[in-house]
């Protein structure tokens, strides 16, 4: 993995334990760990020999579980650790002006090696059209995904994307696919090529303040995150279509057995042909629109941990995130909850 996506790995692992800041210093970075009175501070050089870790903050069970932490990290990635040579953990590390050699050790703390080179290869088969062996295929169509539905933090985001073959063809080339597949870093640099290369394309962004309100609506008819989730797959499509009205073709990913994205599709476009597949993500729209939707969610929930600031959301619906939900109620109080999380999940009821 580059060294950018390991900072962000490093951070997501972290999280769990405590408060998570990061800064940039001198050749890296220093990631700052906090938990009640502790703190920790692990600084991260990237030098031509690879990465070097500097742990600081003084040996406490907070540090401990932070490097065996980061140790699974470097195991996933490389095998086992070898130790290298161990740098002194002082924090007048952060401003040395020198990158910390193998002769400036101690036994303070630990220091694995990561050749940069390596590279963390996600399997996933290459995008086409899926539309392509339809006898009335015109060659235009607009597929559309969403992102946070599983996130604790964040928004909801619903996105679409209209394409023609030469269009698809293009994002095929470039290595455009299913969001899941890529890290954050490749999905954030595809974003502005596909919003060049689409013939339209909509992306809707439903903060939490906003999806607990709709959620609730929603609730109360009787309906259900499927509801609410179809809802924003006709909005986008519609948003699409109204920027590229000579489409006439859909494709949707099937999330729920219902009729109603087709039926909600029909009400604006009665010409609409809506296909809803399992695994449409193969196709290379809605694998464009899964790569808009996921770049507009990491950018949100970065702006929103700012706005929190409790260090670094975790994504995702796990104990972390139910940790950070904890900090920032014992820092802002109960009532800021309404503007980061979906209050319907199961952390809420944790807190």
């Amino acid at each position: 993995m580059d060294f950018e996506e390991y900072i962000n790995t490093i951070e997501e692992t972290l999280c769990p334990l405590g408060n998570v800041q990061t800064k940039d210093i001198n050749y890296g970075v220093q990631i700052i760990l906090t938990d009640t009175a502790k703190k920790v501070t692990l600084n991260i050089y990237n030098g031509k020999k690879g990465i070097r870790l500097v742990w600081g903050g003084g040996d406490s069970e907070l540090q401990t579980r932070a490097i065996e932490l980061v140790h699974q990290i470097h195991f996933r990635n490389t095998g086992p650790a070898n130790h290298a040579a161990t740098v002194s953990g002082n924090d007048s590390d952060t401003n040395s002006n020198k990158l910390p050699s193998a002769g400036s050790v101690s036994d303070a703390s630990h220091t694995w090696q990561i050749n940069e080179t390596e590279q963390t290869h996600v399997s996933s088969g290459q995008p086409r059209i899926l539309l392509s062996g339809e006898s009335d295929f015109s060659g235009i169509w607009m597929g559309s995904d969403e992102s946070g539905k599983g996130d604790y933090f964040g928004p909801l985001v619903v996105a679409s994307v209209c394409l023609d073959i030469a269009g698809g063809n293009t994002l095929m080339a470039a290595g455009v696919r299913d969001c899941k597949s890529m890290t954050d870093t490749r999905i954030l640099a595809l974003k502005e090529l596909i919003e060049e290369t689409a013939l339209a394309y909509s992306v809707l962004v439903m903060k939490p303040h906003v999806y607990n309100i709709r959620y609730g609506q929603v609730q109360q008819q009787g309906g259900n995150l499927n509801t609410l989730l179809a809802l924003g797959h006709i909005a986008a499509l519609k948003q699409t279509w109204q920027k590229c009205p000579q489409c006439r073709q859909a494709l949707v990913d099937r999330f729920a057995k219902n009729e109603s994205i087709p039926e909600g599709v029909r009400a604006f476009a009665p010409e609409m042909q809506v296909w809803q597949r399992p695994r449409a993500e193969e196709d290379i729209a809605v694998a464009g629109a899964s790569v808009l939707a996921r770049a507009a969610f990491l950018q949100t929930i970065q702006d929103m941990g700012r706005e929190a600031g409790i260090g670094k959301i975790p994504k995702g619906g796990g104990e972390a995130a139910t940790n950070a939900a904890r900090r920032l109620v014992q820092k802002k109080g109960t009532e800021v909850l309404v503007n980061f999380v979906k209050l319907h999940f199961a952390n809420t009821q944790k807190i």
